[in-house]
């Protein structure tokens, strides 16, 4: 395939050598926790506890310890199925020290959902909190590849499973030296890809993938530009590639984070005024939230100057309010990524409203023609492609899949519609699989969902197709009213049509519901919703 080099954008290279002389993860980790010493990397909102880097160095030395003591090392698949917690940082960097490769769950998962992991993964070992015990052991069975399950919590019930304060006890301090790997090809984590299409496909991150996104962050002029110490809000599930990198950053490149077990609006906003947070990263329904949410006025947030957007598309309307409800935030910083691309590519670094930003450095980006391949320029709407070291090594056990996403020169195919323009600035459109067809034009349900998250009345939506026999799909609204709102199916559709073309219009209807289905990142379930539409449909026949 030939490309036209001017329209392929690269973000240029690093100041520093991405490994920095370290022949691991691991031993990139291990020289970044001493270096930070006695400092307070982590603060626990609920119980206000705190933890030191020295002290997750040496926790983490003992857990790693205890892992070869049962013979975990190198390339054993070692999960972690808990919510947000201290103790999470501590078993995932044992398994870097030990070799392993670490599997973050979702707490989440249904039994269905996690015997689909557990059949590809076949982890050795989970890491688990009391929430999602019930869960693990519920999917294990007799020739389950499971050897054990350590609790966090310390409640052992089950005679496979340990108390994580055995580990943490385990009698040895003695400083730990990781195997060396091979950065570009061993892989040091494996996160799931969200579902939305399909099931779930284990992405695998390499070493130098992960040291790659450590050295970006370190440079990123996002966290350079405060005028105060960066605290950031740690509410990002560690599950998702967004939360885990969030809190690698912070252990590699000295912050400290406010860690939060799951979202509730009262914990969320005082963790905020409470611990001086200076920086939030957030999915775009945390950021309806602090736009429309009655509670956010009853507390003093002015400590926060910086709000981070990721994992989904933000309304440009959603942006403004918040900068005119919050003006202490002069504007929100919309980041575009993926988990097969190790996280963030493109973020945002001017005040254009908008805009997904610019491409990072150390990658290259390109729009492409979504039929025949070929390289847009700017303005031209096509289907956004990455290359460069932050590109995945591929999908575990899944040669088709990975090699349907990276063709063979190199390019990730991201499965999203964007475009760029004349200074650079990316702008995503919609999913590619997500575009509704009607009569032949193409609707993109995000440009419907801004609409009605513009509405006063209305604290969120989603907008999906329903197949029609005459005009192929229809678009069809899911919507949650604002507390003590009313407005009916007829005044949601003439909001809308009064906004946008006739392509657009909610001629599949309008449902209310309590909330949007999402996954853990705060991408709406779109599959879900309709399976629920066709459910209803169904019924009355």
């Amino acid at each position: 395939m030939s490309h036209n080099k001017e329209y392929v954008l690269y973000g240029g290279q690093l100041k520093s050598n991405i490994h920095c002389g370290c022949s691991s993860l691991g031993a990139l980790i291990i020289q970044r926790l001493k270096e930070h010493g006695n400092e307070v990397a982590f603060i626990d909102a609920v119980s206000g506890r705190t933890m030191t880097f020295q002290q997750i160095l040496e926790s983490s030395t003992s857990v790693a310890s205890r892992m070869k003591h049962y013979g975990l090392g190198k390339r054993s698949t070692i999960g972690i199925m808990s919510e947000n917690r201290l103790e999470y940082s501590i078993a995932a960097f044992a398994t870097i020290f030990v070799g392993g490769i670490l599997i973050p769950l979702n707490p989440n998962y249904t039994p269905t959902e996690f015997q689909h992991v557990l059949n590809l993964i076949k982890p050795q070992s989970i890491f688990t909190s009391a929430r999602a015990c019930g869960t693990l052991k519920s999917a294990m069975s007799g020739d389950s590849s499971i050897k054990f399950i350590v609790s966090f919590d310390n409640e052992v019930d089950e005679p496979c499973m340990k108390p994580f304060g055995e580990f943490l006890k385990s009698g040895t301090r003695e400083s730990i030296i990781p195997d060396p790997v091979i950065l570009k090809n061993d892989v040091a984590i494996m996160v799931h890809s969200s579902g939305t299409t399909g099931l779930p496909k284990a992405v695998q991150l390499t070493h130098f993938n992960v040291m790659t996104v450590v050295a970006y962050m370190r440079e990123d002029p996002r966290m350079n530009e405060l005028s105060v110490p960066i605290r950031i809000l740690g509410l990002l599930p560690f599950y998702h590639v967004y939360g885990f990198m969030l809190m690698l950053n912070v252990c590699c490149n000295r912050y400290s984070m406010v860690v939060l077990p799951r979202f509730e609006p009262d914990l969320l906003l005082r963790s905020i005024q409470d611990h001086k947070v200076t920086m939030a990263h957030l999915v775009p329904p945390l950021v309806v939230f602090l736009a429309k949410h009655p509670s956010v006025e009853q507390y003093d947030l002015s400590s926060l100057q910086a709000v981070l957007c990721g994992a989904a598309p933000l309304s440009l309307d959603i942006e403004l309010q918040v900068v005119r409800r919050l003006p202490h935030i002069q504007n929100i910083r919309n980041t575009y990524g993926m988990s097969e691309a190790s996280l963030g590519v493109l973020s945002k670094i001017n005040g254009k409203p908008g805009t997904v930003g610019r491409v990072h450095k150390t990658t290259w980006m390109k729009v492409v023609d979504i039929e025949s391949g070929k390289t847009l320029g700017p303005y031209q709407v096509g289907e956004i492609c990455i290359k460069g070291p932050l590109v995945m090594k591929g999908y575990y056990k899944n040669e088709q899949a990975t090699r349907e996403t990276i063709d063979s020169d190199g390019w990730l195919h991201s499965g999203d519609t964007g475009y760029f323009d004349d200074e650079g600035d990316f702008f995503i459109v919609d999913r590619i699989k997500e575009l509704i067809k009607y009569k032949g034009f193409q609707v993109a349900p995000a440009e419907v969902e801004d609409i009605l998250l513009s509405h006063r009345k209305i604290r969120d939506a989603a907008v999906v197709g329903i197949p029609d026999e005459e005009s192929g799909e229809l678009p069809t609204a899911f919507v949650v009213l604002q507390e003590g709102e009313q407005l009916s199916v007829a005044d949601v559709q003439r909001f809308v049509a009064s906004k946008l073309s006739p392509q657009k219009h909610l001629r599949g209807g309008v449902y209310f519901l309590q909330e949007i289905p999402k996954t853990g990142s705060g991408k709406i379930l779109r599959r879900e919703l309709r399976d629920r539409f066709l459910g209803k449909t169904t019924s009355k026949l």
